[in-house]
C-alpha cells in the first residue's frame, strides 16, 4: 500500500472510531439517565412504603375495627341529616305554595 492509502484508511478508521465514539457516549448517557429515573421510581415506591406501613401501624395501634365503626356511623348520621334536610326542603315548598294559595283572591 501506498503511504497515500494508509493515510485515507487510517482517516477513514478514525473517522468511524468518532462515529461509534460519540454514539457510545449518547448510549451511556441515555444509560444513566434511565437509571437515575429508576432509582428515583425506587426511592418514590419505598417511602411509599414505609408511609402505607406506618399507617397500618397507627390503625392497629388506634384500632381499625372501631375506625371503620366510626366511619360508618358517621356516614349513616351524614345520610340521615341529607334526608331529613330533603325533607325539610319539601315541607318549605308545599307550605309555601299554602301561602301564596291563600293570597291569592
Amino acid at each position: 500500500m501506498t503511504d497515500g492509502t494508509e493515510l485515507r484508511l487510517a482517516k477513514m478508521y478514525r473517522e468511524e472510531g468518532d462515529k461509534l465514539r460519540e454514539q457510545a457516549n449518547a448510549d451511556l448517557e441515555a444509560a444513566r439517565y434511565e437509571r437515575g429515573q429508576a432509582e428515583h421510581a425506587k426511592r418514590l415506591t419505598e417511602q411509599m412504603e414505609r408511609s402505607i406501613a406506618a399507617r397500618e401501624r397507627k390503625l392497629k395501634e388506634l384500632g381499625e375495627p372501631e375506625l371503620v365503626a366510626r366511619e360508618q356511623a358517621a356516614e349513616a348520621k351524614l345520610a340521615e341529616a341529607q334526608e331529613l334536610h330533603s325533607q325539610y326542603d319539601k315541607e318549605k315548598y308545599a307550605a309555601l305554595r299554602v301561602l301564596t294559595a291563600e293570597e291569592r283572591p
